[in-house]
């Protein structure tokens, strides 16, 4: 059975032949499309149809293509038209979504762990991203301030320790534990210089834990009772009344005009 060659000579082949793609040769025509060098029994390599020696191979991609060289997803020769992406050159057919395969348009195009993704399945991927470690979760997961955590990742950015259930509260997109929330952004205490959570009493423009508000005099406690102010110290009364009379004086015509003008502004606000 006779069959019509493809390549070189157009003649019926009647015997062996040598088929690449949809060609046929005659074994003595199986030849380098560019030098004529024999092919048969040789390595060779095809482009469009055409077999090429090693040589002329590589000499018809530098020609073809001289700056394009390697594709930077497929590693492959890039012959044509290519595309430069993060400062590699690679085939405009890679150009597309690694999980959907849609090709990106504009700013459509999103890269993780090396592979590309159109937005909605980038932001698919993100959901299941622990916010702490960057990896995917599989399993139990806390969702908190609009991201998902580890378990044992959602930690208090201060001391790393974990919240157990306990309440948590957010500084410029991160968790911290109350304690050092209130010692890193809150009131401190004018007195032992922690953090004061829960009641707190102002006086003498600071802030201070009940017990340690203390008379300047005799050092007695002076939460949940009246106190006087003088010179940026505190004293409960019986201390006060020790201080010369024209020192009282001036104390007390200060104290009446504080509380006056809190009571304006207290009137002022409920309006």
């Amino acid at each position: 059975v006779s069959t019509q060659s493809t390549g070189a000579c157009q003649m019926p082949i009647e015997d062996q032949c040598i088929e690449v793609g949809d060609r046929k040769w005659h074994p003595n025509h199986f030849a380098c499309s560019s030098c004529g060098t024999s092919l048969a029994g040789k390595p060779y390599k095809e482009d469009d149809g055409d077999v090429y020696c090693a040589t002329c191979k590589a000499a018809r991609q530098r020609r073809i293509a001289p700056e394009a060289g390697i594709c930077g997803m497929c590693k492959r020769p890039i012959i044509g038209e290519y595309i430069t992406l993060r400062g590699q050159r690679m085939h405009p057919k890679h150009f597309r979504c690694e999980e959907c395969g849609c090709a990106f348009v504009g700013g459509n195009c999103h890269e993780y762990e090396g592979k590309l993704y159109c937005k909605e399945d980038y932001m698919k991927l993100l959901k299941d991203i622990c916010s702490f470690c960057h990896k995917p979760i599989v399993g139990r997961s806390f969702t908190a301030m609009g991201r998902v955590w580890h378990p044992e990742h959602f930690v208090c950015f201060h001391c790393k320790e974990p919240f157990h259930g306990s309440s948590f509260m957010e500084k410029n997109g991160q968790p911290y534990c109350e304690l050092h929330w209130h010692e890193l952004f809150g009131q401190t205490c004018g007195k032992c210089n922690r953090a004061v959570v829960g009641q707190v009493i102002r006086a003498v423009g600071k802030s201070f834990h009940p017990n340690c508000l203390r008379c300047y005099g005799c050092d007695s406690a002076l939460g949940g009772q009246g106190f006087y102010e003088w010179e940026g110290k505190c004293m409960d009364k019986k201390c006060f009344l020790k201080l010369p009379s024209d020192v009282r004086k001036k104390i007390e015509t200060k104290r009446k005009e504080q509380i006056k003008a809190e009571k304006a502004r207290a009137k002022a606000a409920g309006k």
